[in-house]
Parts: C-alpha cells; sequence; structure tokens
C-alpha cells in the first residue's frame, strides 16, 4: 500500500473548483463532512451525494457526530456510503465539555462498537478520531483502550493536531497504530489550532521518523485556510519528509 494524500474540502467553495485544485496539486481524494444528517457543502446541489458521486472524484466522508447522533444518523450514513460505494468512513466524536462525565466514555464505547459492527456487515471500515483537550472524550489512552477494547475493528484515525506533547502522540499510538491520519501544525501550548506546517511547533520531521516511520495509508491535510499556496506548501514538505 502506498500513501494516499487528501484534504479537507473547503465547503464554501465551488465543488468543481476544490476538485480541480486537487487534480491539479496531486491529491488523491477529498474529505467532505457530514453533519447533522447531512452532507455539508454549501455550494453544491441537492441531492448531495448524487452531485458528488456524478463528479467522479473519490471522497472521503467525515462524521461529526455527538453520542447521540449515532442512532439517530446511523442508517442515513449508512445510505450515503453505500451510494458512494465507500469501503471506509471517519466519525469525529463530540460532546459539550459540560455534558462529558466519567460514563460518556462507555457510552461512545457502546455507539461505536454498534455502528462499527453494523458498518462491518456493509464491508464499510470505520475510522474513530482522537479528539483535544476541548472535547474531553477519546481524548487520552486510557479512554482509546476502552474504545478499541471493546471494538478491535475500528481503526484510528489520528488526529496529530489534537495531541499536548510528543509523550501524548506515543501514548496514543501504543494504543493503536493509525492507517488515517490528519494533519496540521499548532503551538503545543494551544489546545485547538490546525495551522499550514511550518507555522506551528510541530516537528513532523521528528514525528515521521521516531513516532510514525511505518506508517502507510491515508493523510488527509485539515489546514484551515483560503490560501492555496500554504495548502500545496504543507502538503510538499510533508512529501518530502516522509520520502527522504
Amino acid at each position: 500500500m502506498m500513501i494516499e494524500y487528501g484534504r479537507s474540502a473547503r465547503w464554501y467553495n465551488n465543488y468543481g473548483d476544490e476538485i480541480g485544485f486537487c487534480k491539479k496539486y496531486g491529491f488523491d481524494f477529498m474529505q467532505i463532512w457530514y453533519k447533522n444528517g447531512g452532507l455539508e457543502f454549501d455550494k453544491l446541489p441537492n441531492p448531495k451525494e448524487k452531485a458528488i458521486l456524478e463528479a467522479d472524484f473519490p471522497v472521503i466522508i467525515h462524521a461529526v457526530f455527538e453520542i447521540g447522533d449515532y442512532e439517530k444518523y446511523d442508517k442515513d450514513l449508512l445510505r450515503v456510503l453505500k451510494f458512494l460505494g465507500h469501503s471506509e468512513v471517519i466519525i469525529h466524536p463530540v460532546c459539550k465539555p459540560s455534558l462529558v462525565s466519567q460514563e460518556s466514555i462507555y457510552k461512545l464505547s457502546e455507539c461505536n462498537k454498534k455502528i462499527t459492527e453494523m458498518f462491518s456487515d456493509e464491508e464499510i471500515t470505520v475510522y474513530i478520531e482522537n479528539n483535544c483537550k476541548l472535547v474531553p472524550l477519546n481524548y487520552t489512552p486510557e479512554e482509546l483502550r476502552i474504545i478499541f477494547g471493546s471494538s478491535p475493528k475500528t481503526e484510528l484515525l489520528l488526529d496529530i493536531a489534537h495531541i499536548d506533547h510528543y509523550g501524548h502522540l506515543q501514548e496514543l499510538i501504543n494504543v493503536k497504530f493509525p492507517k488515517c491520519l490528519h494533519i496540521a501544525d499548532k503551538h503545543l501550548t494551544d489546545i485547538h489550532e490546525h495551522l499550514p506546517i511550518g507555522h506551528g511547533e510541530l516537528d513532523y520531521k521528528i514525528i515521521f521518523s521516531d513516532y510514525l516511520k511505518d506508517f502507510d495509508g491515508k493523510i488527509i491535510f485539515e489546514v484551515v485556510t483560503d490560501h492555496d499556496d500554504e495548502i500545496i506548501n504543507s502538503k510538499t514538505a510533508i512529501q518530502e519528509m516522509i520520502d527522504g
């Protein structure tokens, strides 16, 4: 397997322009958000899944789920995935910090196990994303152990910009080695940032040489910027580090 490079689509832009940008600069696929029971893309006619299918460019769905959304939207998400012919989906569990309790991770674990089994029966792999301290759920290595201990079929999407320090990164990898990455830069003193590579403090040379040297899977750039060159330069920098 070779590394595939993708990027989070800018949902407020023209969909065709986003595809054109990907093709021009060598991105293999786009990440599209699913939230509150629908695909999020402003300038895309309904039904959006039909327009995406007709555009004929690879995408991966990134579903943002509150705990209650698992049962509320699981069947609709499955419908969308089957319509698009997808074999993978990212689920990003979220929760208001004030609502997180000691029981939350067990509720999440139960929901994740159920949806993983449902989707696995349709030959769809579920990736679950680790959170940052801003959303203190599925954030610590102990919480990830509960998730994967309950559902070994679930894969880890590791968001590197959600780590607090390199020790935190190592602890998460020790629980389960990722097959998919979200990549962006951040300052380690900031809880949540998604900056272009080189605009923060993460040393990706160290990350890929010391922590993820055996990584072989999907890399998705979650670089929040309207400046095309910052996205292009981020991809170039990471490719050069990986390719040596």
